[in-house]
């Protein structure tokens, strides 16, 4: 009896040791909690609780974004889908109008991505699943825009990738533009409205982030002044104006039904035009302003002044 005693006193030792054990992992380390599956972040609408792996993902405006991080959405809307430096990656990708909020419950995401502020919207939109909202100019940069989406959709591995790849190819062109481009000449961006004219600082309209951010092309001192040092993207002028903001080179967008006067003595008179240095954008490839967009154009308007120096010789 006393032998059968201590038999089943050192079971019982044995037993509390495995149980034990169950709760470290081969090192002798305790086990990892069990991992989260939603995370809180903070937003212009308050602190709100996300999946920390999204599987059904919803966007308006931040589509290209999601697809470099390695995030295809369920949904996105039109203006998204359209976007022509994406059309090789959205294919079983719904379209959602603008929005539309029937279109978006039928997809059940579990979260969505919108740059819609509009306070009635988002009421409608967080009913359906969590919804991030950022507002156009969130982010002032590539770099900003990728690392802050990677940030909520956790893809901060992927994120990073890019961004190497990006800054990469960047430095490549260049260098393409220092063999060949005089430092001191300088570049303005142009809109043709009806009765106005826009001129483009370096943010997120008709290639600005591409020409002055990323290849670092040099603003006439008007520009650099007025837009570039205040943070300040585009400004309405009226045509007579013009040549104070004209540098060595324009890029001229008449995508918005204007059509300029090529043979008005104004237009005339500015030195980019009388060297044949205006180039005239494609309104497709120079009004997205998303970092895959970003990246064409950069290479686009590399191009666009090698061969003209080529021309030149």
């Amino acid at each position: 009896m006393k032998k059968r005693t201590i038999f089943l006193i050192i079971v019982a030792f044995m037993l509390v040791g495995c149980s034990s054990n169950d709760e470290t992992s081969v090192n002798g380390e305790p086990k990892a909690e069990t991992e989260a599956t939603t995370k809180k972040i903070s937003t212009i609408n308050g602190e709100i609780e996300i999946p920390t792996k999204v599987e059904r993902l919803v966007v308006d405006a931040y589509l290209p974004t999601s697809l470099l991080l390695g995030v295809k959405p369920v949904g996105a809307t039109q203006r998204d889908l359209d976007n022509v430096h994406i059309q090789d990656q959205i294919d079983a990708i719904e379209n959602t109008g603008e929005s539309a909020v029937e279109s978006i419950l039928a997809l059940k995401p579990d979260l969505i991505i919108t740059a819609e502020a509009d306070a009635e919207s988002y009421e409608k939109l967080s009913k359906i699943a969590p919804t991030v909202v950022l507002p156009y100019e969130t982010y002032r940069s590539v770099e900003e825009e990728v690392k802050g989406l990677a940030e909520i959709l956790g893809k901060q591995a992927e994120g990073e990738a890019w961004l190497k790849m990006f800054a990469e190819k960047v430095s490549e062109n260049r260098e393409k533009l220092a063999e060949v481009l005089d430092p001191n000449e300088t570049y303005s961006i142009f809109g043709a409205y009806s009765k106005d004219f826009y001129l483009y600082g370096d943010g997120i309209y008709r290639g600005g982030q591409a020409i002055y951010k990323q290849l670092q092309l040099k603003a006439p001192q008007s520009t650099q002044k007025e837009l570039i040092d205040t943070g300040e993207t585009y400004k309405q002028v009226s045509y007579e104006v013009l040549p104070e903001y004209a540098g060595d080179y324009i890029f001229l967008d008449e995508s918005n039904g204007a059509e300029l006067n090529r043979e008005d003595s104004l237009w005339k008179s500015m030195d980019a035009v009388k060297n044949n240095n205006v180039f005239y954008l494609d309104a497709e490839r120079f009004w997205a302003f998303d970092p895959i967009a970003v990246l064409a154009q950069v290479e686009e308007v590399t191009n666009m002044l090698l061969e003209k120096k080529k021309s030149e010789k």
